[in-house]
């Protein structure tokens, strides 16, 4: 399951409406459409890649600015900037067969571009497509899974003019934005349930009710009736995740401007150095918390994402948590995970605590 359950509004199957296909480099199916979907390699690619297929022209538009801005926005609460994904660009003459199986695919087209890439980048559409983009303004995205490889996700977005696409960009930002990250999260996800830590899940769904994925290769660090710490450890970073539970009788624990002082006094509380009490997981100052409420499930929670430090201040990172409630047992939680890999990109192993976090649910709630 995913965590905000995003509608995603414009950006829905038109398949029907579209006609769109998969075709050659010269748009043809030459009647191999059977035997091309039998032999389909997988997607390959790093996380959080994609390939954008754009005309230079489109490029260097009102367009290409909306597609930078939205696509290499810094991923909220890491310590250094970081892009939200890694953007390669190519011409629509140059989208080879090594791209084609890239796991992420763009495809940006307004149909008044009558440069050469723009005529060439019309071969990856056909022609009842591109005849309804032209009547239908209101037409602007569409998106298909395995075009050209197993595990693929392709987007295309689309507009009559260039200004007409960088209206709908600016009107949809949120949606185009988010796309690949749910699609980048279902992959993980489908990865992690392949090899579960049993034990973990167990504990956590008998004693503290709450469903959770934790993959395979996590150690219990501490745990009692109401609280749970789990961690891997590697030579690259340091994963770690704690959930407790505690009694829901007062709806002020939801406001943002006390958010801060009771997630330090959970830290010190539960995550602590067993040899030396005085040090605990703390909160960083430097940079503000980002806070805002959304859907984990179908349960109200209050998200927060921002810098952790040990209260000595020898380790420090970013970590993502999530408040919430079930009312019909009057029982809260906290949940939260946090990442320690100094001098390392974090972007991606954030994404994965994200994906993990956002597996949990309590099944008996009272949902939304």
């Amino acid at each position: 399951m995913n965590i905000h359950l995003l509608k995603w509004g414009v950006l829905v199957s038109l398949l029907f409406a579209l006609c769109f296909s998969a075709c050659n480099n010269d748009g043809s199916d030459n009647g191999q459409s059977t035997f091309a979907e039998m032999s389909k390699q997988k997607a390959r690619g790093e996380n959080g890649e994609i390939i954008l297929v754009i005309s230079p022209d489109l490029w260097d538009s009102e367009v290409g600015e909306q597609i930078r801005s939205l696509f290499n926005q810094p991923v909220k609460g890491l310590p250094q900037d970081e892009p939200k994904y890694s953007v390669k660009k190519t011409d629509p003459s140059k989208f080879n067969s090594v791209l084609k199986a890239s796991k992420n695919l763009l495809f940006v087209a307004a149909l008044s571009d009558k440069t050469q890439e723009g005529l060439y980048m019309k071969k990856y559409f056909t022609d009842n497509s591109l005849k309804q983009i032209a009547d239908n303004p209101k037409l602007f995205s569409f998106n298909q899974e395995d075009v050209y490889a197993t595990g693929q996700e392709v987007l295309y977005l689309f507009g009559r003019t260039d200004a007409e696409l960088a209206a709908n960009l600016a009107r949809h930002k949120n949606q185009v934005s988010e796309f690949f990250n749910a699609k980048e999260q279902e992959r993980l996800l489908a990865d992690l349930k392949k090899s579960v830590s049993s034990g973990i899940m167990k504990y956590v769904s008998d004693t503290l009710g709450v469903d959770l994925v934790v993959p395979f290769g996590y150690d219990i660090a501490r745990k009692e009736d109401n609280f749970i710490w789990f961690r891997k450890l590697d030579q690259r970073e340091e994963l770690n995740f704690w959930l407790v539970k505690m009694p829901y009788d007062d709806e002020g624990v939801f406001d943002v401007d006390k958010f801060k002082s009771f997630r330090n006094e959970l830290g010190r509380k539960y995550i602590t150095d067993i040899d030396n009490d005085s040090l605990y997981l703390t909160t960083q100052d430097e940079l503000p918390l980002l806070i805002d409420t959304v859907n984990l499930n179908g349960n109200y929670a209050l998200e927060a994402r921002g810098l952790w430090k040990y209260s000595n201040n020898s380790r420090g990172g970013a970590f993502v948590s999530y408040l919430f409630a079930n009312e019909q047992d009057g029982l809260l939680y906290y949940l939260e995970g946090y990442l320690d890999n100094p001098g390392k990109d974090k972007r991606e192993p954030i994404r994965l605590i994200e994906t993990i976090l956002g597996t949990a649910d309590v099944p008996d709630a009272l949902k939304d």
